[in-house]
């Protein structure tokens, strides 16, 4: 299945994280939608990817975003 989806994070605290070559970036405690692209050939299982990072079973950064994931709770996930 493809389509696009949402990813809804929380923040406790804020936080400076590194995130690849863009350096340290600051974030403040909050709510983030993350809208990400589910077009290609795995789908959907790019968000199971996501959760995976989120959760500590999956090291590897691809993505922005995956420098995030495990400073942050995912809310949620919307499937479009």
């Amino acid at each position: 299945m493809k389509g696009v989806y949402i990813l809804n994070l929380k923040i406790d605290k804020d936080i400076v994280i590194r995130v690849g070559k863009l350096g340290n970036i600051r974030f403040k405690k909050g709510y983030y939608a993350y809208i990400g692209s589910a077009l290609g050939t795995g789908g959907f299982k790019r968000v199971t990817r996501h959760f995976n990072i989120a959760s500590g079973k999956n090291m590897t950064r691809k993505w922005h975003i995956d420098y995030l994931l495990p400073h942050s709770e995912v809310v949620s996930a919307v499937l479009i």
